[in-house]
Parts: C-alpha cells; structure tokens; sequence
C-alpha cells in the first residue's frame, strides 16, 4: 500500500519587488494588490536599494520604473538579472520608447504607468499561477 498523505503545503506567495522613486506610484500598487493575498509587496526607492532587497531576499517578480536618480531603471534591471537571475523583471515606465532597452537587459514586459490595470492583472495572474 502506497502512502498518499505528504506534507501539507501552503499556497505560494508571489513576492513582488516595486522599484520606483514616487512613493505615491508604489503605494498605489501596494494598495490595487492589497486584496490579492497570494502577493506580497516590497518597495525600493531606487536601484541601489532594489539590489539590497534582492541580495537579501529576492522577489518572484520586480518592477522596475525608468527615470529614477541615480541608477536608471534599465541598469537597475541588468543588475538585478546579473545578480539572480531567477527574478523576473517587467518595466513599469511613463514614457513609451524604451521597451526594447529593458528588453536588451533581461525584462520580459513593458507597462505605461498610464496602463496600472494591465500592471496588476499580469501580476494577479502570475499569483494565481503560482510563478
């Protein structure tokens, strides 16, 4: 007789990495995902900061703004991949145009911060996904 009964799992949280030096702008995604309870949202203000976060406990998922002082979001975005590799990037900017940038440094989507909809359905659908 085989034996079915494993350890019990818990659901997988989809940890999300919000990097953008507008704290409203990450406030506002920390509040559109507040009743998504596979996702939990850590903030950085900047590049510099975001690298902290992802040697320390790297996210799923980080969302990287363009226009930030200091480190751009297209460095911050290489060095995030250089780093681990296993998070995923996706830009999150307020000016088209630079998608093909993001994508040379290892993002897989773009996103206008006019779109914020279309932000929180892809990460709700990443949650529900289980990635």
């Amino acid at each position: 007789m085989t034996n079915t009964v494993g350890p019990t799992s818990q659901p997988r949280v989809l940890r999300v990495l919000v990097v953008d030096d507008a704290p409203d702008i990450r406030a506002l995604i920390r509040a559109m995902l507040s009743d998504n309870e596979g996702v939990e949202v850590v903030e950085a203000s900047g590049g510099e900061e975001a690298l902290a976060v992802v040697a320390a406990d790297p996210p799923d998922l980080a969302v990287v703004d363009q226009n930030m002082p200091g480190m751009d979001g297209v460095t911050t975005t290489r060095e995030l991949k250089a780093l681990n590799a296993d998070v995923e990037v996706v830009a999150f900017t307020a000016v088209p145009g630079a998608e093909r940038q993001f994508a040379q440094a290892g993002a897989t989507r773009h996103f206008l911060k006019d779109r914020f909809g279309d932000l929180v359905g892809f990460i709700s659908e990443r949650a529900a996904s289980g990635r």
